[in-house]
């Protein structure tokens, strides 16, 4: 059994091309930063050279990958690395709860989550409560996308009606740049992807069980600097997308083996590769493999 705790369908960013229903779709040929880290082994960093043009590759096949995420697709990559489930994570305005729900019916092995609405205003938490009684599997920000850092008034007040569905809740961290320099300004806050604001939300809301996307962000450091921010936290999970097998032997070690979770962050990381690194950082432990591939996001989804 494996669960995918982290991984998106359709195409997240501004353009929003509706793709999740299409069939054959297929990526263009171009320089792929991913395919080449997960050749390493995911290690080192995405981009080998720090240069405009390096940058502009890399944001070119983020958005190249979205663009062909189809159902279709993922459905077939979940089958050949045999992943039976995949919490699909929505990004607002691109894609919400509700695309997701649609999708959900179509293949019920695909489990919804929600995002908040910022244009309801203060409706925006009621909005969410009832995605929950809806079905939604939990709540997922993106700091940096939806340009509202953990700690502002809007995204607490959606924590805190969120809190009532006792369901978990996962952001992405980590800085990053999701557009060309000229433009990502008007569409992302890098610097709210900080691992500050994690903790601290995690420390304000200990009743909401809270997990690190990347378990930090793939900047060297990010694994212990998350650890020691958020010590003795008992609410605080991490997941395994983009990292290598001595990354999650790593976080075992810090976070413990009943909160790290199998997670690809799909379509920007393949499945079999990433389960790959899994299978590697927990031989000879049976246990502990499953709890990573499904119990562990199993406690908090109550799937099977």
């Amino acid at each position: 059994m494996k669960i995918d705790f982290h991984s998106h369908l359709g195409d997240i960013f501004k353009d929003a091309y509706n793709v999740i229903y299409k069939q054959n779709m297929v990526a263009r040929e171009m320089p792929d930063a991913f395919e080449v880290r997960e050749k390493r082994g995911f290690k080192g960093p995405f981009m080998p050279e720090n240069t405009d043009q390096a940058l502009r590759e890399f944001i070119d096949i983020n958005h190249e990958r979205s663009r062909v995420n189809s159902m279709e697709n993922m459905i077939r990559d979940m089958d050949e690395a045999d992943v039976q489930y995949a919490d699909i994570l929505p990004i607002m305005p691109a894609l919400s709860f509700e695309d997701y729900e649609v999708a959900h019916m179509v293949e019920s092995r695909l489990l919804p989550w929600t995002f908040p609405d910022f244009r309801l205003g203060e409706d925006a938490a009621k909005k969410l409560i009832e995605d929950s009684e809806r079905g939604a599997y939990g709540l997922k920000l993106h700091p940096v996308l939806m340009m509202k850092s953990l700690d502002d008034p809007l995204v607490e007040a959606c924590l805190e009606g969120w809190a009532q569905t006792g369901k978990p809740m996962t952001s992405h961290c980590g800085a990053g740049m999701y557009y060309y320099p000229e433009i990502n300004d008007d569409y992302c806050t890098p610097e709210f992807g900080d691992l500050k604001y994690f903790a601290e939300c995690a420390r304000r809301h200990p009743e909401i069980p809270m997990v690190a996307a990347h378990c930090g962000g793939t900047a060297a450091g990010n694994i212990e600097r998350l650890a020691g921010l958020c010590e003795g936290l008992d609410n605080v999970y991490v997941d395994t997308s983009f990292r290598s097998h001595e990354d999650i032997e790593l976080m075992i070690s810090l976070f413990g083996r009943d909160r790290v979770m199998f997670g690809t962050d799909y379509p920007f990381g393949s499945y079999k590769r990433q389960v790959e690194q899994v299978e590697i950082a927990t031989e000879g432990d049976p246990e502990l493999r499953e709890l990573v591939f499904w119990k562990n996001a199993n406690s908090l989804l109550h799937v099977v």
